[in-house]
């Protein structure tokens, strides 16, 4: 192990390097999914490229419907597939249940991705 001195500090070799730092608006990158498994926390997409571009599932419907999405997240109960009563879940339901347009969810942010 080598030991450098003060005045070799700016020929230490580092750990981490190249960073992006970015700041944006929750709404614009957040995901319609819990950040974890037991509470209503928010949760973020994935993927640098669509943060680094705001391009999150509501940014297609704004704000206002970030908001009251994630107010009633858990507690509206909506219909599954078998007519059963369960908590709202996704965005795709929450738009649904409101009857506003599919065109508000950001469809490609909002499918699992492989790259």
């Amino acid at each position: 192990m080598k030991i450098y001195k003060l005045n070799d500090l700016e020929s230490m070799p580092t750990i981490i390097k190249d960073f992006i730092f970015f700041a944006e608006e929750k709404w614009k990158i957040a995901s319609d999914k819990c950040g974890s498994g037991n509470t209503a926390n928010i949760g973020s997409i994935q993927k640098i490229e669509d943060i680094l571009k705001g391009n999150g599932v509501f940014v297609k419907a704004g704000e206002k419907y970030f908001d009251d999405y994630w107010a009633n997240y858990g507690k509206i109960q909506v219909k599954d597939k078998n007519s059963n009563y369960k908590k709202l879940s996704s965005f795709e339901e929450y738009l649904k249940y409101r009857g506003l347009p599919e065109s508000l969810n950001n469809k490609i942010i909002n499918k699992k991705r492989k790259d």
